[in-house]
């Protein structure tokens, strides 16, 4: 029996948002009204160095107002280190939850398909988004209407280098305890008018056409050409990839580095508990930050600690 008594009540879990244990049996929360995710619309996973969770974790989560979670994200070891893609379904697009994995999977199968057979982290990178945007529109029904589409990041993480590729409005960052900083400079009007020198960045974020996209993959995309960069980071951090869920309430690099790094509550100023170690600790805190803020969009993490364990190393020492 739930806390409240209340039959039609689901009571194996608590309501996400409130607390309250008025939650039926279809899901929604009878105090504040809230769509609980089902049990595919929240996905975590994380890789195993030496039989502990370690080099990288992903969290996608719908948030508390999105009835579905039309992001999706991609993890994989390579070699030398680990590489991860993260896609946000563009929501005015039909189909675009399926679009957004169709381009992880195959973006990320395609790294590690090219990297083990000794392709340059570049090379790979661009294959990835070409074969990721030949993914989704193959899933144009072709009757004529509008085709779905997301966004696109990934990142390659191997020793002494970091690649990253975009196209829309996901990002990278560079996280650590001494400098932190954007890797990825945003497909949208509100760039785009800064840019030309039209607005200041306050005004052009401001206005109602700022998240407009300027660069997609799918419908009515046409040809593009996958933004790529690289960085030779100088000390230990971490590589966040995300979606705009987590960085329309988080945007500060800074910020970011120190919840993901544990030494902030989220923005919703909760308290935190005991730190929880390594990338899944990481992409955790990074999550739960952008729940308490609102949660107003879906929201996806990657985390890569970087460098990577070196794998010559013995297990262990």
């Amino acid at each position: 029996m739930n806390g409240d008594g209340n039959a039609g009540a689901r009571g194996d879990a608590a309501c996400r948002d409130c607390g309250s244990w008025a939650v039926t049996a279809d899901g929604f929360c009878e105090a504040c009204g809230l769509r609980q995710p089902g049990a595919d619309e929240h996905a975590e996973a994380h890789l195993v160095v030496d039989g502990r969770p370690a080099l990288g974790a992903g969290i996608s989560d719908p948030g508390l107002r999105r009835a579905h979670n039309e992001d999706a994200f991609a993890l994989a070891r390579l070699p030398d280190g680990a590489c991860g893609v993260v896609c946000d379904g563009v929501a005015t697009a039909p189909g675009s939850r399926e679009a957004a994995r169709a381009a992880a999977q195959t973006a990320a199968a395609v790294l590690l398909d090219r990297i083990a057979a000794g392709a340059g982290p570049d090379e790979a990178t661009r294959e990835a988004a070409e074969r990721a945007g030949e993914a989704v529109a193959a899933l144009a029904d072709g009757a004529g209407g509008r085709g779905p589409a997301c966004t696109f990041v990934s990142a390659v993480v191997a020793a002494g280098r970091v690649t990253v590729g975009w196209l829309g409005d996901s990002r990278a960052y560079w996280l650590s305890e001494t400098d932190s900083y954007p890797l990825t400079t945003d497909d949208s009007w509100a760039v785009q008018a800064v840019a030309r020198g039209e607005l200041t960045a306050d005004a052009a974020w401001a206005d109602r056409r700022a998240h407009m996209l300027t660069a997609w993959m799918g419908a009515e995309a046409g040809a593009f050409e996958t933004h790529l960069a690289a960085y030779e980071p100088d000390g230990p951090g971490l590589v966040l990839i995300c979606s705009d869920g987590l960085w329309n309430d988080l945007p500060d690099a800074a910020a970011l580095a120190s919840v993901a790094l544990g030494g902030a509550a989220g923005t919703g100023g909760a308290p935190r508990a005991a730190k929880e170690a390594g990338p899944l600790g990481a992409a955790r805190r990074l999550v739960r930050a952008a729940l308490d803020a609102g949660g107003h969009d879906n929201v996806t993490v990657v985390v890569i600690e970087f460098p990577p364990p070196d794998p010559t190393r013995e297990p262990g020492s």
